[in-house]
């Protein structure tokens, strides 16, 4: 994996932050109870945490406007959040209503957390916002205590070809989606890259893979969103990782 001029990084994560601060307001409003989101990705990332949260000290990597943080919460463990986005973290500290830890803070950059001071981590379709994965991965193996895991979300390397993607599946490239929240449409840009990519990225940081998942639709969700979700049924759109340190 060739390092990228952080130049384009920083750019990168300017847009990305005015984009998710535009959407911050109405965020939770349309993604919570929506089709991808609540109804789809969210589901298949929980399916993979493991039992017994309670009193777990849980990072989530990307916390947007708070609903994995909150769960998280719900489910007993500790909660540290961090984002790119001021006014995503704003949100989520006045979701949690001061339960929680929230902070503005860079994935492409070390974490502001201690060595083995995590017992998990969670990250919901941020990472792909990096595209130097050695900074972000390194920073999580380094503060999970020995046995810690990581669950970690993405856009499915098969999944439909954006208008915008030029290159094949084996070509890691930034691509431009259009989203429309609300009234409110962000152009986002994220990194692809094909399944061999990301394993091997993994397995560089100490890493193994326990369990993937690849998310349908629910019969509840096909019935709530029969327009949004049939067309996708048989199409992976997201993926799921549990991994955990190398012993």
């Amino acid at each position: 994996m060739t390092t990228p001029d952080p130049v384009t990084q920083i750019g990168h994560n300017r847009q990305t932050r005015d984009a998710y601060d535009k959407l911050a307001a109405v965020w939770a409003a349309t993604t919570d109870e929506g089709p991808f989101n609540g109804h789809l990705e969210r589901p298949a990332l929980r399916s993979l945490l493991p039992a017994g949260l309670a009193g777990a000290v849980v990072l989530d990597a990307g916390c947007g406007s708070g609903a994995q943080a909150e769960w998280l919460l719900a489910q007993g463990a500790e909660v540290i959040g961090v984002d790119l986005s001021p006014r995503m973290i704003e949100e989520a500290r006045l979701r949690c209503r001061g339960r929680g830890r929230f902070l503005v803070a860079d994935l492409a950059q070390p974490l502001p957390v201690g060595p083995q001071s995590l017992d998990g981590i969670t990250s919901s379709l941020a990472l792909h916002y990096v595209r130097d994965w050695r900074v972000p991965l390194r920073s999580f193996a380094l503060a999970l205590r020995p046995g810690g895991w990581a669950v970690i979300s993405l856009d499915h390397p098969s999944g439909p070809p954006l208008p915008s993607q030029q290159g094949g599946y084996f070509d890691t490239e930034l691509v431009t989606d259009t989203w429309r929240k609300a009234g409110v449409e962000v152009s986002q840009r994220f990194w692809r890259r094909p399944l061999s990519a990301v394993a091997e990225a993994f397995a560089d940081a100490g890493f193994v893979i326990e369990r993937i998942a690849e998310p349908r639709p629910s019969p509840e969700a096909l019935g709530r969103y029969p327009s949004e979700l049939a067309p996708i049924a048989d199409i992976p759109i997201f993926i799921v990782y549990r991994l955990r340190l190398a012993d």
